[in-house]
């Protein structure tokens, strides 16, 4: 009796042993889940790392609209992200002031007849702020003035002309040369101001009236691969911004204004094309 409950206080006892000893095993640690970055989600910050280097870079060169629109980019990249929003702000109020400033200068410029420095101030309004309908209607102001001056002086050399042709004088045989400068002068004025609006940044505004003098002067060759080659080369900057869709419709309208395509457009056209579909 004795020796069979020793022998179950042994086995007690050998139990309460291999229960410590369990106790005092750790668990075995739960395996972490493998995070892992979806292509999607990888592209993007591919994205916002390119169109945040891009937005530095057109702030260091001073280029503050195509910043604003690098910055504004971002904002719908990242949504959560302050400082996107926060360069922004700093980035359009910045704008906002200098475009001020320029177009001050501008109407003072114009006020004291200073024609073509009241232009470039202009210029420099749109630069900033495309959408500036103050400093677009001040271009167009002082176009009409140009080609009113222009066209007065025309009158005056053909009716001058004409005097000298009536009285046999010297002029009669060159009578159609100072009429024909004068037109080609008028000629001139049209096409550059649509022209720096364009390049100025008034990108709307300035194909709407490169349309209008591609429409009046069809078989003026020379100005229109003027045209297409500064459209065209403002769809090379709105391409390497990472603007493709944008550039696709500048490139196309180039080739509509030049009325062709020029040597070694076809396949860049061709490839963004490709880009695009993939």
């Amino acid at each position: 009796m004795n020796s069979r409950l020793g022998v179950q206080g042994g086995l007690l006892s050998v139990g309460i042993a291999l229960l410590s000893a369990c106790a005092e095993i750790p668990p075995a640690p739960v395996p972490l889940p493998v995070l892992r970055v979806s292509p999607q989600d990888e592209q993007v910050s591919q994205a916002i790392a390119r169109h945040r280097q891009l937005a530095q870079q057109h702030r260091a060169a001073g280029d503050l609209a195509a910043a604003a629109a690098q910055w504004q980019i971002l904002t719908v990249l990242a949504p959560r992200d302050e400082t996107f929003r926060q360069e922004l702000a700093a980035t359009r109020a910045a704008i906002d002031q200098r475009a001020r400033e320029n177009l001050a200068a501008g109407m003072a410029a114009l006020k004291g007849g200073d024609a073509d420095r009241a232009a470039d101030a202009m210029l420099r309004v749109l630069a900033l702020d495309p959408g500036n309908a103050d400093a677009a209607q001040a271009l167009r102001d002082i176009e009409k003035k140009r080609m009113a001056k222009t066209q007065a002086s025309r009158a005056a050399r053909a009716g001058g002309t004409a005097v000298a042709a009536n009285n046999g004088g010297p002029r009669a045989a060159g009578a159609r040369a100072p009429a024909t400068d004068a037109a080609d002068a008028a000629d001139a004025y049209s096409l550059e101001q649509p022209l720096e609006m364009f390049q100025a940044g008034d990108t709307a505004g300035g194909l709407r009236e490169l349309r209008q003098f591609v429409a009046a002067n069809p078989n003026d060759k020379a100005a229109r691969n003027r045209i297409g080659t500064a459209v065209y080369d403002r769809g090379k900057e709105l391409e390497a911004q990472g603007q493709r869709e944008q550039a696709l419709a500048m490139y196309d309208e180039a080739v509509a204004l030049r009325g062709g395509a020029a040597p070694g457009w076809a396949p860049r056209i061709q490839a963004l094309k490709k880009t695009l579909g993939k």
